[in-house]
């Protein structure tokens, strides 16, 4: 299968954190959610409503959506998120964990999945850069400089959750 790009958005992550889930609505209970073991993982939630850690303090970030058979390349990335992820309704949704509505969503087939957050340039954003001005769409889109991800969404269960990939952002 060739890679299919199921969506694109600017997502605010609030409270550090992108959401990938089935249904909005049904949100994670207290047993679920952040604790220093899931925090060292970069991840929380449960398989069908799942939240993985960010650092950009502005929270605003660009974000792929895209269906594969391979998993991404390991050394292309800074960093790479990998959780288990289910759909029972047939639907997959990226948004923040105070969105009424996804940013993005797009119908798959119901079943297991490995979601691979893959992320470049942690903790960099306009404020970290100087800079004031408010970014288009486009503009943010654009902005390979800043944080930014591009979620692998991969039919089956992974061999192991949690950060695969975590290195310190290459020194320009």
């Amino acid at each position: 299968m060739e890679d299919k790009q199921l969506g694109v958005a600017r997502v605010f992550a609030s409270h550090y954190q992108l959401v990938v889930c089935d249904d909005p609505a049904i949100p994670v209970g207290d047993d679920e959610n952040w604790s220093p073991e899931k925090f060292a993982l970069g991840f929380a939630g449960r398989p069908t409503f799942r939240m993985v850690g960010t650092a950009a303090d502005l929270n605003d970030h660009w974000v792929e959506l895209v269906l594969v058979d391979q998993p991404p390349s390991f050394d292309e990335w800074q960093r790479i998120t990998c959780v288990h992820f289910r759909s029972i309704s047939g639907k997959v949704h990226v948004m923040s964990v105070i969105d009424n509505e996804p940013t993005i969503s797009a119908d798959i087939e119901p079943g297991d999945y490995t979601v691979y957050f893959a992320a470049q340039n942690i903790g960099v954003d306009q404020l970290s850069l100087g800079e004031k001005s408010k970014l288009t769409d486009d503009e943010i889109a654009a902005r390979k400089d800043i944080e930014w991800y591009r979620l692998f969404l991969m039919p089956g269960t992974p061999d192991r959750e949690g950060r695969l990939v975590d290195r310190p952002r290459p020194v320009d």
